[in-house]
């Protein structure tokens, strides 16, 4: 008999209200045996306690990934390695694995690194969408990102912000607390307010 391994899903679960979380993340949640969640330097798993306000977690394995702040990039790859080696001894064992991500599993998620790294050992991976911060706080504005079907939107990382403001359409810098000074950032928005004739907004920590 084959040997079953286990599949490791990128399972998004939005930008932080549970409610926000799809049937499908709740449902693959419930089913998984065991489940993996980003913990930062001092113990804390936002992603995981996101999770828990839309799934009973009693019973699972909860494997904690800790991954390097540095900018180092050998850093970061020997982290992605550490993690992805972690997942791989519960993949193994046939046991189903799901990482938990913030916002949407497809946008600057870690479970990208983690994915490229397990496929190329041949493990079957799977990705399942869900809402990014950007779209829940234009919802909560009350502000469309495109202004209809033809404007378009650009989403780039902070580092990118000189290059991207210029172009025409709404812009979603990620991560960009980092990048971007609070003066800097407040005359990049009113310069893109004006020259775009829209609202320019600056959501806080919009980095799911």
């Amino acid at each position: 008999m084959e040997k079953r391994i286990g599949t490791f899903y990128g399972v998004s679960v939005g930008p932080g209200d549970p409610e926000l979380m799809t049937l499908q993340a709740v449902r693959r949640l419930e089913n998984c045996p065991v489940i993996a969640a980003p913990q930062t330097p001092k113990g804390g798993m936002l992603a995981l306690d996101i999770a828990k306000g839309a799934v009973n977690l009693r019973g699972k394995t909860i494997l904690p990934l800790r991954f390097a702040m540095s900018l180092d990039p050998a850093v970061q790859k020997a982290a992605h390695i550490e993690a992805a080696r972690a997942v791989k001894e519960y993949l193994d064992a046939g046991q189903d694995v799901a990482m938990l991500n913030l916002g949407d599993v497809s946008v600057y998620a870690t479970f990208g690194y983690l994915q490229e790294i397990l496929e190329a050992e041949g493990c079957k991976t799977v990705m399942l969408p869900g809402v990014t911060s950007f779209c829940a706080a234009a919802a909560r504005l009350g502000q469309s990102l495109t202004g209809g079907m033809e404007q378009p939107l650009t989403i780039a990382p902070g580092r990118c912000a000189a290059e991207v403001l210029a172009a025409p359409g709404a812009k979603v810098l990620m991560k960009s607390g980092r990048h971007l000074h609070p003066d800097e950032a407040q005359s990049r928005r009113q310069g893109a307010g004006r020259a775009g004739r829209r609202r320019a907004s600056e959501p806080e920590r919009d980095g799911l």
